[in-house]
């Protein structure tokens, strides 16, 4: 298979690339992977994840653990990821400390009140739902994981939640922190939330940090805005709080669902850019969130590489197509399910990218080029093989979306989009002359000098033969 053929590249890179942190503006810098999303990946998979953090510059990993977490206390948050081999094996406290090791940190994440694991807790006690704009309690909705959010008004959400998030602080002591993730898809709508629903959220967010801090002065918990700002929260018809700011916290922002705050940044610990350029995107974008970090004056770039490989139970982005299969990390169909993505030549073009770019991300486009061609395809670092590599990526990028690989490489996608009438004459010449790209790198790169080269000419023959082109 494509993956076995492609590892003694992979130990090449490793070989070559140890390095120390990378200099450049931030003082931290990392990943945010979704750790209950990724279920196949055991121990020793994991920890060649930290050491590529480390290798690219990196030095902390904020690890969403709510739903991989196996609670003694409430089964129901983990019981639909009973294969995740963390649930099975609970190898995080051996994982923070290969980490520490590294020179990496980890935070812990987890939403209050939804997504996964904890908005599993509604199907045990349904009364607890939130309410939404409507006045009916809240829908279905998740990603890997479905359940319903709460409302955090009510005196059992908030002694479940509070419960549940100490357990599993106290069951990892030796993180480095959380994350507390504010909801980006709902909010309670009930009277008793509405635009008091941060406030009611807030409380258990302080009570959380003082429970963290209580255990370790010095660790570190990054909250969203909403509980400070007073401004409206983008999609969730609810505004923020306007409570007291405690300089012990750091906040961080994303495109989509925290505006940048400079008044509050001010007076936080620390601050941190999300976005989704590693997971979803290519160099371009990395650099552009680099620089838009570096132009808040944020202290820390951590954006998303999540490699989701959870079984799909529903309809995932509306797709029922997706019901019963498993995810492609990063769209990376030829790998086997406990198979880790980030030794893959398209995932390095990525991780050379964030390296250089949280480095300097003022760095001459040209000048990251000459260093992608010298450290993926060697001899043949030529600027047409360099061009190759990159339409390559942006072949499998594509229309890809969290859940859905790119239609060129999924016919199960095109039949789905079909049959709704949605391959349109405009997508279908789209296909065609993404195909017409991917015969033409087989034919430069089939028989090239380099590794890197030859393992571009698979992937794209990989995504030929799954269209049986």
């Amino acid at each position: 298979m494509i993956a076995t053929r492609f590892l003694s590249l992979a130990c090449l890179w490793f070989a070559s690339t140890a390095s120390p942190a990378a200099e450049g503006p931030f003082a931290h810098r990392g990943y945010y992977l979704t750790f209950m999303r990724m279920p196949t990946y055991d121990l020793d998979d994991w920890k060649r994840i930290v050491d590529g953090i480390r290798e690219d510059g990196g030095d902390t990993l904020m690890l969403w653990t709510a739903g991989a977490f196996r609670s003694e206390r409430y089964p129901i948050t983990w019981e639909y990821n009973k294969d995740h081999e963390n649930v099975r094996a609970d190898f995080v406290r051996e994982l923070i400390a290969h980490a520490h090791a590294k020179g990496v940190r980890v935070l812990l994440g987890f939403t209050p009140f939804g997504y996964d694991g904890v908005n599993r807790y509604a199907a045990e006690h349904p009364e607890l739902k939130a309410t939404g704009p409507d006045g009916k309690p809240t829908a279905a909705f998740g990603i890997g994981c479905w359940g319903w959010n709460l409302c955090p008004s009510k005196p059992e959400s908030r002694r479940f939640m509070l419960d549940y998030a100490r357990e599993m602080v106290d069951a990892y002591p030796e993180a480095d922190g959380l994350l507390i993730e504010a909801s980006d898809y709902a909010a309670c709508h009930c009277p008793d939330c509405g635009d008091r629903y941060f406030d009611h959220e807030f409380a258990f967010v302080k009570a959380i940090s003082d429970h963290v801090w209580g255990r370790e002065p010095d660790a570190e918990v990054v909250v969203y805005p909403h509980y400070f700002s007073g401004a409206d929260a983008p999609g969730l018809g609810v505004r923020g709080a306007r409570m007291p700011f405690d300089p012990r916290w750091s906040l961080i922002f994303t495109p989509h669902s925290a505006a940048p705050e400079p008044s509050l940044m001010e007076k936080a610990r620390g601050s941190y850019w999300w976005d989704d350029s590693p997971s979803r995107h290519g160099p371009r974008e990395i650099q552009a969130g680099a620089r838009r970090a570096r132009d808040l004056k944020a202290t820390g770039y951590v954006p998303s590489f999540e490699a989701f490989t959870f079984v799909s139970t529903d309809a995932e982005e509306g797709q029922e197509w997706l019901k019963g299969t498993r995810q492609t990390p990063l769209g990376f169909g030829w790998l086997a399910p406990g198979d880790p993505p980030y030794d893959e030549v398209l995932a390095r073009v990525n991780r050379i990218a964030f390296r250089e770019f949280t480095r300097d991300p003022d760095l001459d486009f040209d000048a990251f080029r000459a260093i992608l061609g010298r450290e993926l395809l060697g001899e043949d670092a030529s600027p047409e093989a360099v061009d190759d590599l990159l339409a390559l990526q942006a072949v499998l990028n594509g229309d890809r979306t969290w859940c859905q690989p790119a239609t060129v490489a999924s016919p199960e996608r095109a039949r789905a989009m079909a049959d709704r009438g949605e391959l349109t004459p405009e997508r279908r010449d789209a296909i065609r002359a993404d195909r017409d790209r991917l015969r033409a790198i087989i034919g430069r790169r089939a028989e090239s000098r380099s590794a890197g080269g030859r393992e571009m000419a698979r992937v794209a023959r990989w995504i030929l033969d799954r269209s049986g082109d």
